[in-house]
């Protein structure tokens, strides 16, 4: 009965797939990339549309006109299938206690935004920019007009006070981010009037703006900067209050959970009951209209109920209690796809499948600057890796996890990158990279793993280190992450082929916040549950293919690269890399650490668009001659989306641009696929 079950799932999942093929549609937002003239012509004078609520605000007096609260240049978005109607709440039931899915559906205060899945940049906050020809020098036209949910102005004075008295200031712990700085330089920030900015770099930045259409506001979700309420929160800043230390400014920004703070958002919130409630209501001053001058969001009000974990969002989404739901419905397992099917008949559900957009849906890293000496040189041994990825049944991982779906992966970044699609040395360096050791072959998996010196030495029936002392894998997961059903198949597969070649495995899964102590002091072994491939080009989030940062495969070594070209750099150079701070190490001579820096440096500073290209690829020359770094198993997998029959302008797989983007933050799903045009039919 069982495998008749899922035999008859796997057809009505192929069925879904294919119904979902066709040809992207137009773009869904018509703005220029120019300060001079919105895309759309703009209504009239006077012949703004709102919200009922908010016109019998503006009849009783308590707020102005629509008009009023309008920029003189508002943000167009073209729904995707027709002019809305106002009203509504939208019931979440969210994992995220932190509110990280709910702020990725709040794109508005990003200046520029990614569209079509990455297939172009449009504007956001910001209407338009300009740049020189050498790219050292961009500017930012904000919208005149705009306003804060309180009604305050906004203006470049909101960028300049977290730029000037946040970033700037030792005192506080904001640092500037990779993409305010060149050539080891922080840029220079001008303001030319209240809605004009200028970045002059040091060098070529051609990747400021991919930059700043990442995340939620240019910052990954829990992090909130680029733009904030100078005129709320000067209040609390130390230089211009009784506050000795940031530490009430930084809690007061968190506008998740304080609904005192003004935001740009299409819903603000209004209460908050810790880690069980968030209400938001829409925004009075949201800066954006639809085609026919109707100020947005269509929907009044948004009411998220924290819940404990994917099985209870799953049971009141089946229930007909969420109207919308893009997460967590994305994290659930496709095994549960003929449960949101059911519900179709129940409570008028319709579930889509949209692609993930991932290099891998589940990956592991070896931790190249492992604290164990003996483990370190065996994980950077070429064989050992790859002998690990070919004793992964990845056939066994597609059909049971995945149902047949997605593309078998030694692990890249995303498919649908530009530097995999530009031309057909990226194509064929994509199938290079995803075949390097994707086979399932536990013959070469015991013949690699025997060259790189972990062979049985005691005669106990598991491999051992290469000096003969007990070698134990420990895969290291997110407590919350294994819970995920889909992340607890891949692991168990995972090990069971790991174990079939004599290796000796444990599964060690801890708190979130522990993992994290755990790989900022490279104290990781093998870590695991993750998803892989981050934008439509990887060098907007180069963590998974070069070590920049601590929080992937080799951590040592990217604190050691954040700190080059600071007042860190030479310091406690006398001191053990461990007891830095932060913890950080030179990679030694001849690692492949130095030529994926060297590459990304050039490329990160290359104003050509081909040269640039070029230097992506060669990128990826040397994860195929000497990773894999990163060990995935599918790619590209499917993700359930859904909604209630009574919502509109939900876009179709076809509407997306690539058929969707789900997985990486850096796409900013949900808030990409704009849900304030979204609406409930009456």
């Amino acid at each position: 009965m069982l495998k008749r079950t899922r035999w008859v799932f796997a057809l009505a999942l192929v069925a879904m797939l294919v119904a979902a093929c066709g040809t992207p549609a137009e773009e869904p937002v018509s703005e220029p990339e120019s300060a001079e003239a919105p895309a759309a012509a703009m209504p009239e004078e006077g012949a703004y549309g709102e919200a009922p609520m908010l016109a019998e605000m503006v009849a009783a007096g308590t707020l102005p006109p629509v008009d009023e609260r309008l920029p003189t240049e508002p943000l167009v978005i073209e729904p995707y299938n027709e002019i809305g109607q106002y009203g509504g709440t939208w019931h979440r039931f969210d994992t995220s206690s932190s509110g990280s899915h709910l702020v990725m559906a709040m794109y508005a205060y990003s200046p520029v935004h990614w569209v079509k899945d990455g297939l172009d940049k449009r504007p956001g906050l910001a209407k338009g920019w300009a740049n020189n020809d050498d790219k050292t020098e961009w500017t930012l036209y904000l919208r005149e007009g705009t306003r804060w949910s309180d009604g305050d102005a906004f203006t470049a004075d909101d960028f300049l006070f977290w730029w000037n008295d946040m970033v700037l200031n030792t005192e506080h712990s904001d640092v500037p981010p990779d993409y305010m700085k060149s050539a080891d330089a922080v840029t220079e920030v001008t303001k030319t009037d209240d809605y004009t900015l200028t970045f002059t770099f040091s060098d070529s930045a051609p990747l400021f703006l991919d930059r700043l259409a990442m995340w939620p506001n240019g910052t990954i979700p829990g992090n909130e900067k680029l733009f904030v309420p100078e005129h709320y929160l000067r209040q609390f800043h130390p230089d211009y209050s009784d506050e000795e230390t940031f530490e009430l400014l930084d809690e007061k920004l968190n506008w998740p959970s304080n609904p005192d703070a003004p935001v740009l958002n299409p819903w603000m919130p209004v209460q908050y009951e810790p880690g069980t409630r968030l209400v938001l209501d829409r925004n009075p001053y949201y800066y954006a209209v639809d085609t026919a001058g109707n100020q947005l969001p269509y929907i009044d009000s948004i009411d998220m109920t924290y819940v404990e974990n994917l099985e209870v969002s799953k049971l009141r989404v089946i229930a007909g209690e969420q109207e919308i739901c893009g997460r967590p419905c994305r994290y659930q397992p496709l095994s549960e796809l003929s449960v949101y099917r059911d519900a179709e008949a129940t409570v008028g559900l319709k579930t889509y499948l949209w692609d993930v957009g991932g290099g891998a849906s589940f990956l592991l890293y070896p931790n190249w600057t492992h604290t164990d000496p003996q483990k370190r040189e065996l994980y950077r041994n070429t064989d050992f890796r790859r002998g690990l990825s070919h004793a992964i049944d990845r056939d066994k991982i597609q059909k049971i996890v995945y149902f047949g779906t997605g593309e078998k992966t030694t692990g890249t970044m995303s498919p649908k990158a530009i530097e995999f699609t530009a031309d057909e040395t990226g194509k064929d360096l994509y199938r290079q990279w995803r075949d390097l050791a994707v086979a399932y072959d536990a013959d070469l998996a015991n013949q690699l793993l025997d060259a790189s010196g972990a062979v049985d030495a005691d005669g106990d029936g598991f491999r051992d280190l290469p000096s003969g002392d007990e070698l134990t894998l420990r895969i290291d997961c997110s407590a919350g992450g294994i819970a995920n059903s889909a992340n607890a198949q891949n692991v168990e597969i995972v090990k069971e082929g790991w174990e079939a070649v004599g290796l000796r495995v444990q599964v060690n899964a801890v708190p979130d916040e522990q993992l994290g102590v755990m790989q900022d002091n490279s104290e990781i072994d093998i870590r695991s549950c993750w998803g892989l491939g981050d934008g439509p080009n990887f060098l907007v989030f180069p963590n998974w293919v070069i070590p920049v940062d601590n929080n992937r495969w080799a951590p040592l070594y990217g604190s050691w690269y954040k700190v080059i070209g600071t007042e860190k750099e030479d310091a406690e150079l006398d001191v053990d890399p461990l007891d830095r701070n932060p913890p950080r190490e030179e990679p030694n001579e001849g690692d492949p650490t130095w030529r994926l820096w060297e590459l990304y440096n050039a490329a990160r500073v290359e104003p050509d668009d081909a040269k640039r290209l070029q230097l992506s690829q060669d990128i990826i020359r040397v994860h195929v001659e000497d990773g894999p770094f990163v060990i995935g198993t599918v790619a590209n997998t499917p993700t359930i989306v859904a909604h209630l029959d009574n919502v509109g302008n939900f876009p179709s797989y076809e509407q997306l641009g690539l058929g969707g983007f789900t997985g990486p933050w850096i796409m900013v799903y949900f808030g990409a696929v704009y849900p304030e045009q979204m609406y409930f039919k009456q």
